[in-house]
């Protein structure tokens, strides 16, 4: 399925009530209130996801809600409101598989386009946690993959933290850790 995505067009000053023109901020154009003199800006939603490791294996969940309903992705979800992406993904983590990261280690960002507009994920890997693996009210299955028998991925950005990590993995460089 097809899809594009065009932000929000917002016609009025959500602070005053007045009507929004489009004005230059020395970068682009935005929507801009004179009355407040304040520019609006379009911003991604940002999301976390783990990439957890277990000797050379690799965790994947297979999705049980939309989208990609069925399909594996690497844990993860959308951050809550006042939430850090790093414990975004430990909820999400620890909600998907019952595992809680003990430690984690920052892997790369990605921006993409979705169903829910422009999308910012972060994404960390796990190499310590405790808990027992069991697939989420979200998940309808778990489970830890080698490299020569994982699954395919439903989203992009999670194809690109893997190949980002098996990548780094081959060259040896150090992650970041939080």
């Amino acid at each position: 399925m097809s899809m594009t995505f065009t932000p929000l067009a917002w016609n009025f000053c959500p602070i005053c009530g007045a009507p929004l023109e489009p004005a230059h901020d020395g970068q682009s154009d935005r929507p801009h209130c004179s009355a407040c003199n304040r520019f609006y800006y379009s911003n991604p939603t940002p999301a976390a996801c783990c990439l957890v490791t277990r000797g050379s294996e690799i965790l994947f969940v297979q999705r049980a809600v939309e989208p990609c309903r069925g399909m594996w992705s690497l844990p993860g979800g959308f951050v809550e409101l006042y939430e850090s992406p790093e414990e975004a993904a430990r909820r999400e983590l620890e909600e998907e598989t019952g595992l809680r990261a003990q430690r984690l280690h920052l892997l790369g960002t990605n921006a993409q386009k979705s169903r829910f507009g422009a999308v910012l994920v972060i994404a960390y890997t796990v190499d310590e946690w405790e808990g027992d693996l069991v697939a989420g009210s979200d998940a309808m299955d778990a489970g830890f993959y080698a490299a020569d028998v994982r699954p395919a991925l439903a989203f992009q950005a999670h194809r690109d933290f893997l190949a980002r990590y098996d990548a780094l993995g081959e060259a040896g460089h150090p992650l970041l850790p939080l």
